[in-house]
């Protein structure tokens, strides 16, 4: 859906009170070069960095921008991940820097960062440190943070402070006349009925000149309005630019375009389809009826600008709906402001979540995309309605149907999360299994958790790390360095461990406390071991940087030798972004992709592997994976996959055929899914989530 919109874009800079003429120094809008990865092709990149502690000069925010776009279009995946490895790059690189500089107390760099991604119809907005977004579209004004006012959840830490930045992200639903801005701490001074006053002006530049004049003092700021392509662009006050003409300059095919497929586009958007991409701006028009006599009556006290002096005129009624839709909405807010009248806001908010629902009910069902596009919509009403009145019935069986009706659509299966366990201040990143003795690796820790579980599989009879199993231990004379990964040993019924060192270490689970440990060889070979594997009491270490599984055959109780390739010749596949792997009783060795491709290989040759089955949107390429398990026991073999994108655990078979998907009736506790292993005897299926172990139970939804 590359260049469906196109970005309008303008600049504030003040400092001490004066408007400087000039972008800010970390502010940058690059849309996809020629050799953007796969997937990143239509993507539009928006950064703003600026200061925190001691100012650096110009060039290192320009310098940190450059590098911020450089590193996400170079990946592909998807854009989540993506955005994530910019914040780890910049970080790490900001963060040795001041390790390596503090002993000589020489000066030390820290910066907040923004970024915003449209991809598509979507916008993905990340941050790090005291920054935020305000985005205003069809008459809703979203901030991120929720709350800037909450100091707590408002100032996280910039990067370059901590060894891994604290990240937090959210993705909009976007369309025409869409605005959002990027901007520092100083936003945070206004409260939203004033931004909402702001981003509700005629054009982008008189929405410049109001926040030029609201920030007295101090204030970087950068503003995007979303219009489609064929719109035209108004005169920007200086500094301002708009990706139309970058585009222009960087996409080859954005100057030649085939007729025909114009005309196809063309006739697309005239069609249901098109009305529900520009989301909720058409439903909006829809109230403005409703509200004509109230904007009249606000037009005779408070004349606003005649609609010719809009943003200016681009064919179509959807065009139109976004020209019309800030008029009308601009008198009730205004209105609202006036009489000090509250309640009404969530009565409008009310009205335009069932208008939203009554839309998505008379759609013919067989559009199954389309009605999910609309019940989704309907879905995001009820959030921000809900903001103004937690609780309400009404808001509440909207959603209940909204959200069957898109369960039903994408054969999801919603069941209760219960919380298994979970453990201060951790992030699980694997689990194993074995009967009922479970382990979790601790990343944040570095260290080893045993959950002993009752024989149901619902209930932890006791938990406790492993005390040879930490991050600086010394089993016989070795210390554990950073942990790689776990796995476990089904012929010696040990659990082992591998560090990047190559320090092996394997316990007995029956008696936690005897440990041994050897560092094998060949480690100055690995480049980034990422993942280990145990089959038939060979250890398989992935190394994904060096495209190699490396295989390391026993001796007794060791393993003397020197590791082997596992890929042999020179057409060895492509490592870098596998995410997990597994060997199957049978020695078929799986790997999982982060864009969902699973490959199948046996003795290093590639067989036929290809998922199937899944609706159309829904499939894996498209929802993205993080980890996967493999119960190929007698007991209903099967994968699961997890999806911290789609917030789901997919069921398949060992053939790749889609089963299952099943969520969380509370969503947010599948937001930071890390790993996941089945119990299948009692048909539970137990997924890590950020420091939490939850379990749900495959036919039971309470």
């Amino acid at each position: 859906m590359a260049f469906d919109l196109e970005a309008l874009v303008g600049h504030l800079y003040v400092v001490g009170g004066r408007p400087i003429n000039v972008n800010p120094p970390g502010a940058s809008v690059v849309v996809a070069p020629p050799t953007a990865a796969r997937g990143r092709e239509g993507d539009t990149f928006f950064t703003l960095i600026v200061p925190s502690g001691t100012i650096a000069p110009t060039s290192f925010y320009e310098q940190l921008a450059v590098l911020a776009a450089e590193r996400y279009f170079s990946m592909s995946g998807s854009v989540t991940i993506a955005l994530r490895a910019v914040f780890q790059v910049l970080n790490r690189n900001l963060h040795e820097h001041n390790e390596e500089h503090s002993e000589f107390e020489q000066q030390q760099f820290e910066a907040s960062i923004i970024i915003a991604v449209l991809h598509g119809d979507d916008l993905y907005v990340g941050r790090v440190g005291p920054v935020m977004s305000v985005l205003q579209t069809v008459g809703l004004t979203l901030t991120f943070p929720d709350d800037p006012s909450d100091k707590e959840q408002f100032f996280s830490t910039p990067l370059g402070i901590l060894p891994e930045p604290e990240v937090s992200m959210v993705r909009y639903g976007v369309n025409a006349g869409t605005r959002f801005a990027l901007a520092d701490a100083n936003l945070a001074d206004f409260a939203v009925a004033q931004l909402t006053s702001f981003l509700l002006e005629n054009d982008i530049e008189k929405v410049l000149d109001a926040l030029r004049e609201a920030h007295k003092v101090q204030g970087q700021l950068m503003l995007v309005e979303l219009v489609p392509p064929e719109a035209e662009s108004p005169v920007m006050t200086a500094p301002g630019e708009s990706t139309a003409e970058v585009n222009a300059k960087l996409a080859e095919a954005r100057q030649i375009v085939d007729r025909e497929g114009l005309q196809s586009n063309n006739r697309r958007r005239g069609k249901l389809g098109a009305v529900l991409r520009w989301g909720l701006s058409r439903l909006a028009l829809r109230c403005a009826a409703g509200f004509g006599r109230l904007s009249r009556l606000f037009q005779r006290f408070l004349p606003l600008p005649e609609p010719g002096r809009e943003r200016g005129s681009a064919a179509g009624t959807v065009t139109l709906a976004g020209l019309l839709i800030p008029l009308v909405l601009a008198g009730v807010v205004v209105l609202s402001w006036v009489s000090h009248i509250g309640a009404t806001e969530f009565e409008q908010c009310l009205s335009r979540l069932q208008q939203t629902a009554n839309l998505a009910s008379s759609m013919d069902t067989a559009d199954r995309r389309n009605v999910t596009s609309a019940w989704n919509a309907a879905l995001q009403v009820a959030d921000v309605c809900e903001t103004m009145r937690e609780g309400d019935p009404a808001i509440a069986a909207v959603r209940q149907e909204a959200q069957d009706v898109v369960d039903r659509l994408n054969n999801v299966k919603r069941r209760y999360a219960a919380a298994l366990t979970n453990f201060e201040n951790a992030e699980i990143t694997r689990l194993r299994l074995n009967g009922t003795d479970m382990y979790a690796l601790d990343d944040a820790n570095q260290l080893v958790y045993r959950i002993k579980i009752s024989d149901n599989g619902t209930e932890v009879m006791r938990q406790e790390p492993v005390p040879n199993m930490r991050r600086g231990a010394t089993v016989d004379g070795l210390s554990i360095g950073r942990i790689v990964d776990i796995a476990f040993d089904d012929v010696s019924n040990e659990l082992a461990l591998i560090d990047e060192n190559g320090t092996l270490v394997r316990c007995l689970p029956q008696f936690i406390m005897i440990c041994n440990a050897q560092r094998v060889l060949g480690v100055d070979q690995w480049r980034q071991p990422l993942a280990l594997t145990v089959w038939g009491r060979r250890l398989y270490v992935l190394d994904n940087e060096g495209d190699q599984i490396w295989r390391y055959d026993p001796s007794g109780a060791t393993y003397p030798s020197a590791p082997r390739e596992y890929f042999s010749g020179e057409a060895r596949p492509n490592l870098r972004n596998v995410v997990d792997f597994t060997i199957s009783l049978d020695g078929n060795v799986y790997l999982l992709y982060n864009d969902g491709v699973m490959k199948k290989y046996n003795a290093g040759v590639e067989k036929t592997f290809l998922f199937s089955g899944f609706n159309e949107g829904s499939e894996l390429h498209e929802t993205m994976t993080e980890g996967f398990y493999l119960n190929d026991s007698p007991f209903s073999p099967a994968f699961f996959l997890i999806s911290r994108g789609a917030r789901a655990v997919f069921e398949t078979t060992t053939a790749g055929t889609f089963m299952d998907s099943y969520q969380a009736i509370a969503p947010d506790k599948f937001e930071l899914l890390s790993a996941v292993v089945a119990y299948p005897i009692h048909d539970i299926v137990y997924v890590a989530s950020g420091n939490s172990i939850f379990l749900l139970n495959k036919f039971a939804d309470e």
